[in-house]
Formats: C-alpha cells, structure tokens, sequence
C-alpha cells in the first residue's frame, strides 16, 4: 500500500461499523475518507461521527471513488459480489467474517485479487485478543511443548432465537448460523493446528421458528491436523458464557477466556501430588488476578481516551485492522490473509456437510403452514369488517403481535405499519394482514397506510443514547402520524405510553389512569421522558384541533415472549444473577401481555373515552421476590438475587457520568435519583377504573399470573 494517507471507505453502516471505524482511526497513516449504506440517513450519520467527507448509498458509486481501500460490514451474502466489485475497481478489500458464503466465491476473491495486485484480507473476530496472542505465543515457541489437543467453546445464548427479528439471515437455512458464529471457532484452530485431515460434526437441538425457518442451537465438531486432535463445540442456548480456547501440549497446557481476554498457563512442578495442586492453582490465581488488574486499568485508561482498546472485541479487531492496512507488510499476517479466510470457509463447509443439517431442513408437519401476508406499499381500499378498519404502527413488537391477533379474533380488518416487510411478513405469518412497508415519519407512506382506517393503534417506541434520537426517531414521527390520522378523519388514535413515565418512588401513593406523568419529567431517563413528551403533543392535539386520542400505560408486561430476566423486576446481570430495585419487597405492578392486547382492543370502541388515560395491571399480587422465587422454581435454575437500596444505583451512576463529562463524552448526562428511586414501583396501582369503563378483566389471581405469564416466558425462553 502506499505510504500516504490511507484513504479508507467503509460499506454498510451497521453494528460492527464502529468497532472498524474505531480501529482505523487509532492508524497513523490512514483516515475514513467515505461511508456507504442503503440508508443514506445511517451513512450520513457515520460519517458525521467519524468525520468522513463522503456518503454513498451504492457500491457502485464507492468503487468509483477515490477510496484506496474498502472494509466490506454488509451481511454475509452480500460479501462475494461487493468485494469483487470493489477489486475490479482496484480498491484494496478487508472483509468482515465470515469471508463469503460459497467456497468457490471465497477461492475467486483470492484469485482476483492477485490477479489485481491488491490485498484481500479477512477480520476474524478475537484472533487478536492479547491474552489469545500470549497462547498462540505459547504453543509457537515451545513452552507448551508439543500440542496434543485443542478444544474451542463458543457457548453463548443467542437472544434471536427467542426474541427475533426471524427475518435476519442468519436464520433463512440451518448453516447460516454456522457460518455466521463458526468462524470464531474455526478460526483458533486452523492458527493452532492448521487445515484438519479427519473430520466429524454433529448438528443437534433443532429449534423450529417462525416463517417455517429450522435452526440448530448445538454444533460440535471433532478431528485431527498434523498429528493433534481438536474439538468445536457451539451452544447457542441460553446459560452460562464460555468462549474460551483450551490447549494441552506435551510441556504445559493454557486456556484462555477470550471473550473477557483472561489467559493462564500451568504444568506440574512436583511428584507429589498435594504440593503440585497447591502450587499449580496458587499460580493460577496469580496469574489470573495480575490479569484482571491489567484489564481494569487499561479499560479506564482506554475509555478515558476514547481509544479502540476499551473492550476485547473492539481491541482485537483493531489490531486486526492494524494488521491488514500495516505499510510496507508483505505477506499479511496470516490471520488476515484471504487465503486464510478460504481455510476456515471450507472447514465450515466440511462440518455444514457432515453434520447433515443441509438435508434437515423441513419442518415438521405438525407446524402449521404459513399463511401469505399481502406486502404492499400502496395500500389498497380495506375491505369491510364486522368491527372496523384498523392500523397497528408497531405491530411486529411483543405486544404489538398479541393485538393483531387480538383484533383479527374480534372481526376487525387489519392493516400493519412496519420498518420491514420481511420482518412482518416472518412474524405475522398467521395473521390476515395488510403489511405497509416504511415509517410513521414518512408523509406519503402515511398517507397510503391510513387509507380507509376507522381506528389507529401506536405502539412504536425509539431507541437512543442522546435525547436528539428521540426527538428524531419517536416524538416526531408521532406528530406527523397524528396529524396524518387527522387528515384521514379516523374515528380514534390509541397510544400506549408507560408506567416508567409515572413518579412511583412514594409508597403512600396510589396511581391510576387519572395520575398525570411525572412533574419533574425532565429528570428521568430518556424513555420515560420520549412517551410522556409523546402524550403531552397528543393531549394538545386533541385539546386543540379534535384527535380522538385514547391513551393507554401498561404496567410490567409479561407472558410468552417476554424475558424471565425481565428489567421490570429489577437489574439482571444475566438469566441467574440480579439486584433488586431495593429490597424487592413491595408488590410490583404485572400485567399479562394478552390483557393488554385485550384493553386495546376495548379501548378503541368504547364510546365517551376521548381524551382519556388507563391503567392497564393486575392486582397487587406478587413482589420482585415472588417472581424471581417462581423463575427459579420454573426454570430449575437458582436464581442470585440480592437486595440493593437504590442509593448505590445512583453513587455508581454519578461515578460513571463524571467520568463521561470529563471526557465529554457525547452520551453524558445528568444522574437523577429520582429516577432510579422509580424503578423501585413502590407506590401501589390500581386499574379498577380501567376495569369499569371498559369492562376489562385482567389476571387477578397470582396463580393467573404464573400460569399465563411467568410458565409461558421461561417455556419460551427455554425451549
């Protein structure tokens, strides 16, 4: 490469974007020159944090560029097609794992890209791990003797099997996971031992999904290269982490946590078994507690300058980074090279093929078929319905589902507004619907989805680290749908808010639907904050210019979909280990996820109700206690649970954001012991009036509760 500025382009701006964009510009002699994605509001964005001075939404037009190299973020598929173009324009190409999918492809990117003169290299995600790097040293220099086995774990629950979106790539045939995760696993091995001579792989606990969609959650794989044996094991089931590399050798063995970049070595230092334990797990700790301690300080002083090298991942992949753009490096560091990258695709390959998942792919008859949903954009007129016409705008979320099928039950014609067609199409396979492909901020698809709608239901919500993100993403996208739904003359808009809106920290108070938000609402998290100024612009609109707005707050929402580790609860550290909010003592405020469906459905035909706001919760019955006793009886799994007063909450938040504000960071905010004190729910709820207007029956027994809430969560999560 040459030995001036690196011009460097970047294609696809999803999550793995920043930890590229992070790495490339820790490089001296390289900058972001350009950033390309479909979505030219994510390129332009990106290229707004990384300062590149350029934004393209086609490879074409990247190729075209003056761009000397091109990192390749898009999904997997795209890989073969983007890169080759790229090459042919004589852009130097880095990939993100896996390489491509299709051996033959991988094996025409090397060829091209020698043919071209032109680096093609490969990011294998951990192979950079600095405790990883200790190991691999290791074994190369002999201290760990000559190598026997080695065992590769990436043990690590996958929350899309549980929670979607079923429409993501890795879930269209069974391999797609393999080769999605797999490189992880492949990759150590063929660094350690090379291209393996025997083989065995076995696929196991199929999971079926919906869209008619077959995954394995197990891959294990066994085999021999140059004279050591080896072993994969992949486990996408919920339970504890381990992503780890074990090796035995003739000398020593080593294993590291390459996840949490923990690494140790040991061997037998005495013929007396007593004194060798002793020594071997006091050097062992040493070892694993001066690691610990190195990491900790690097973490801080890394993140205090805003640096690539604050967490494992993004570390190694930096280093990754390094590696392939490193000046004058001829030839590539093995681990980046595409011929590697050609290596661990056709082991993937060979355990895709012998596992025998490529020919288990039908689901089972007992599987009901798919029914077809009708994707369009513009809408058609909707036919007549006994109860009316309907719009649901988040309808592929977890309560949004339960509606759609709610209101098909009670005769309505439904209508679905959504992100992504394929998404809608996957999630309401069994639903009669109407799927309208785009946003609740786009003015023309607003106008296409709400033709000849009686009744609109908004449950969408925004994601954000800045208040600017909710403000662009959830508040002003609800306007122009309000104001759109008013355009259209529809008889009424539904809007679910949240009890996380609400000052619930008084234990003397009592909520219910005629309690206003928060008065100090300024103060509180940035969710919170986004549905109440949702409200508040509703409430007005219909104050002022006639919205028929009915606005709705559900409590804690469980049942079938939801996680049993549920945030509600209080703050889970993973499935089997959470501090409650306080002492976890007060009863909490549930709600099955089918009666709110339920309350929404009422809600849009009781007459008299405009310019109301409900309560939807059962009955005080059961604490934070309560419910995380009956995960763990339900789970079989014990559940850690501690007591925590929320003082300490906020002492580690102030602690956390000074150090934000001292780095001025972008995220930075103000800690508010307001509202953590709120996730504590210690005021009590009730939803009688909810119940009285609209004749609404909610679970009201604790047994309900179980039964139809907790069961169905951890069976779902669980299965």
């Amino acid at each position: 490469m040459a030995s001036s500025t690196l011009k460097v382009g970047l294609l696809g701006a999803g999550y793995i974007l920043q930890a590229h964009a992070k790495g490339v510009r820790e490089l001296p002699h390289a900058s972001i020159h350009a950033v390309c994605d479909l979505s030219r509001a994510r390129a332009q964005q990106a290229a707004d944090q990384y300062g590149a001075a350029n934004v393209f939404t086609s490879v074409d037009d990247l190729a075209r560029s003056d761009c000397d190299a091109v990192h390749v973020l898009l999904p997997p598929h795209l890989h073969a097609d983007a890169a080759a173009r790229l090459l042919e324009a004589g852009k130097h190409v880095f990939l993100e794992k896996p390489m491509a999918i299709g051996l033959e492809d991988c094996r025409r990117l090397v060829a091209l890209a020698r043919s071209r003169g032109l680096r093609l290299g490969v990011n294998h995600n951990f192979l950079f791990v600095p405790a990883y790097e200790a190991l691999r040293d290791s074994v190369r220099d002999g201290r760990l003797g000559r190598v026997d086995h080695v065992g590769v774990n990436w043990l690590f629950g996958l929350g899309l099997l549980q929670a979607g979106p079923f429409n993501n790539w890795m879930l269209r045939s069974p391999e797609n996971l393999l080769f999605e995760l797999g490189p992880h696993l492949a990759g150590f091995v063929l660094d350690l031992v090379g291209p393996p001579e025997e083989l065995r792989a076995l696929a196991s606990q199929p999971l079926d999904l919906p869209g008619r969609q077959r995954v394995f959650r197990h891959w294990n794989a066994v085999g021999s290269a140059a004279g050591s044996s080896f072993s994969l094991n992949l486990s996408l089931a919920p339970g504890q982490p381990d992503r780890s590399v074990h090796v035995r050798g003739h000398a020593a063995a080593g294993a590291v946590d390459f996840a949490r970049n923990l690494g140790i070595r040991y061997k037998s230092s005495s013929d007396n078994p007593i004194f060798d334990d002793f020594a071997v797990g006091r050097a062992t700790a040493a070892q694993a507690r001066e690691q610990a301690w190195s990491n900790i300080r690097g973490y801080v002083r890394e993140t205090l300058r805003k640096s690539a090298f604050s967490n494992p991942f993004e570390q190694s992949i930096a280093r990754s980074v390094a590696a392939f753009h490193a000046p004058g490096t001829d030839p590539l560091d093995r681990r980046v090279d595409g011929e590697f990258g050609v290596q661990v695709i056709e082991l993937l390959e060979r355990i895709a093929e012998q596992s025998g998942a490529r020919q288990a792919v039908a689901v089972p008859t007992s599987v009901p078929a798919a029914t077809p949903v009708a994707a369009i954009v513009e809408a058609s007129p909707l036919a007549g319905a006994a109860t009316g016409r309907a719009l649901v705008v988040g309808g592929t979320g977890f309560i949004g589902k339960r509606l759609v099928r709610a209101l098909r039950r009670a005769g309505w014609h439904v209508r679905v507004l959504s992100r992504s067609r394929a998404s809608a199409e996957v999630e309401l396979e069994d639903d009669s619907v109407e799927v309208v492909e785009g946003g609740h901020g786009d003015a023309r698809i607003l106008d296409a989805a709400l033709e000849g709608v009686d009744v609109v239901f908004h449950l969408a919500k925004a994601l954000g680290k800045r208040w600017d993100d909710y403000v662009r993403n959830d508040i002003e996208p609800t306007r122009q749908l309000a104001e759109a739904a008013m355009r259209h003359g529809v008889k009424r808009f539904v809007y679910t808010g949240t009890i996380d809106s609400y000052h619930s920290a008084d234990p003397s108070a009592v909520i219910d639907g005629s309690t206003g938000v928060d008065r100090q609402i300024e103060s509180r998290n940035l969710y919170a904050r986004s549905k109440a100024a949702c409200e508040a612009l509703l409430s007005g609109l219909h104050r002022d210019r006639g919205l028929p707005l009915v606005i709705f707050r559900p409590g804690i929402v469980i049942g079938e979909g939801s996680p049993p580790a549920h945030w509600g609860v209080g703050m889970f550290y993973s499935d089997t280990r959470v501090d409650y909010w306080g002492d976890g003592a007060n009863q909490i405020p549930l709600v099955l996820v089918d009666d709110v469906a339920d309350a929404l459905v009422r809600g849009a035909s009781v007459p008299g109700i405009e310019g109301q706001a409900f309560l939807l919760t059962s009955p005080p019955l059961m604490s934070a206690r309560d419910y995380v006793a009956e995960v763990t009886r339900l789970s079989g799994s014990r559940v850690d649970a501690r007591p925590r007063p929320i003082w300490r909450y906020y002492a580690s938040d102030v602690v956390k954001e000074s150090l934000k504000h001292l780095i001025r960071h972008p995220n930075r905010r103000q800690p508010s012991l307001r509202d953590w004190a709120c996730r504590a729910h210690r005021s009590r709820y009730d939803s009688r009036r909810t119940s009285e207007v609209l004749g609404w029956s909610p679970a009201s027994t604790r047994e309900a509760i179980v039964e139809r809430g907790i069961l169905p969560s951890v069976q779902h999560y669980m299965r």
